[in-house]
């Protein structure tokens, strides 16, 4: 169909479905980065691929994460999947996941997606070839957990 068809059609566009549409919710700290995630040690050729090769000092990098409900989590069912760069890098833990759970219920977006601050550390290399891991801490209001 063309341009003009398509902008003069007599057809309504298809309605979204109410499960497709995620709403985002910004999240903001105090620029702290108390709260670390779950199953970084998991994630880490992840982490690796986002912060690039391992240095001597290790990184210290900021990004954008994003906090995705997954209901379907074969060990929890209030599972929030943490992710940056569109790669998956762990969870939040239980007590930070329920609680932003609640958040989103409050704002009335219990489907919400969430994004905050992040900060990846570590990822450090020493000269005998030993590898730190990385690790991932998030910047979240003061209603997480420490």
């Amino acid at each position: 169909m063309g341009l003009f068809a398509s902008l003069f059609s007599s057809k309504a566009p298809a309605p979204e479905k109410p499960s497709d549409r995620k709403e985002l919710v910004y999240l903001m700290g105090v620029a702290k980065f108390e709260v670390r995630i779950d199953g970084e040690e998991d994630y880490q050729v992840a982490l690796e691929a986002i912060c690039g090769p391992r240095l001597p000092a290790g990184v210290k990098q900021f990004h954008t994460a994003s906090l995705k409900l997954e209901d379907n989590h074969p060990r929890d069912k209030n599972a929030v999947r943490v992710e940056i760069l569109e790669k998956r890098v762990g969870y939040l833990r239980l007590e930070a996941a329920s609680l932003f759970r609640q958040h989103l219920i409050v704002r009335g977006l219990p489907r919400g997606v969430g994004q905050c601050a992040a900060i990846i550390r570590g990822g450090w290399v020493s000269s005998d070839g030993r590898k730190g891991p990385y690790e991932v801490w998030l910047d979240l209001p003061i209603w997480s957990p420490q």
